[in-house]
């Protein structure tokens, strides 16, 4: 009994001691961007926004021969006490002009939604318990310095959720790239057994900038997706891509609710 209570100390000892031990300087680094990125997460979650922007889209899909498709749309974005409307009008189709007012996204082999939030779900309060995060590299974005941060969800975390690489101006946590990991992406499992049926594996990139700043808040300059097949002898065939520009963005209201 003496003995079992002595290895049960010894545990317990040892235990608090790992608790208790120090941060060394790159796990301080990390620790103080995560918790400036949490902030930064909270204030675009809680924003008050309306603004507006044109949303140039170019779609290339691959079936019998490749056809690119340009949208170009009218954006309008509206977010207060929490209620969100998101209004698409359609002005032009391959370079010609149209009016389709509230329009659908017409894209056929992507679809997306919410790319402004797309850190609150990597690093938001909420998020952050859910994720291992590593400090892996310094990096330029658009002539601006970022730390390249790398999450990956624990493994007791078992629910679909984009995950992948992210770049974040260290002074103030806000977030000007997000590379997904393409393991995460809603579809990646139907697009690598339709691939490996055909002895080849599959590349998805898909990456979100947001090179645009109003009141310490980035909105997205671009959204890029891309479908890559890579046969065993290493040839590579684009199947589709997608890329979206964002710009002439006209700024009515950018409100932070949350005061730091």
């Amino acid at each position: 009994m003496t003995g079992l209570l002595g290895r049960t100390i010894l545990v317990l000892v040892l235990a608090t001691c790992f608790a208790l031990a120090p941060l060394n300087g790159q796990e301080q680094r990390l620790d103080a961007i995560l918790k400036r990125a949490e902030a930064y997460c909270q204030r675009l979650d809680q924003a008050a926004l309306d603004f507006v922007c044109l949303e140039e889209v170019a779609e290339l899909s691959v079936h019998f021969t490749p056809k690119t498709d340009i949208y170009l749309y009218d954006y309008q974005f509206v977010r207060k006490d929490h209620e969100i409307l998101e209004k698409r009008n359609l002005i032009s189709f391959n370079g010609k002009k149209t009016k389709v007012r509230d329009s659908s996204l017409m894209t056929i082999m992507f679809q997306y939604k919410n790319v402004l939030f797309g850190p609150v779900g990597l690093l938001g309060a909420s998020w952050q318990s859910l994720f291992d995060y590593a400090l892996i590299g310094e990096d330029i974005v658009n002539k601006e310095k970022a730390v390249l941060i790398e999450a990956k969800p624990k493994a007791a975390f078992s629910e679909p959720h984009c995950y992948g690489r992210v770049w974040i101006k260290e002074d103030d946590g806000s977030v000007l790239k997000i590379l997904w990991d393409q393991r995460s992406l809603g579809n990646f499992q139907n697009i690598e057994e339709w691939a490996k049926a055909h002895d080849a594996e599959p590349r998805i990139t898909a990456y979100s900038e947001y090179g645009f700043g109003k009141n310490g808040l980035r909105f997205p300059s671009r959204n890029y997706s891309e479908n890559v097949t890579i046969t065993k002898d290493g040839q590579e065939f684009v199947n589709a891509r997608m890329s979206a520009l964002y710009k002439n963005y006209k700024f009515f209201t950018v409100e932070t609710q949350v005061k730091y």
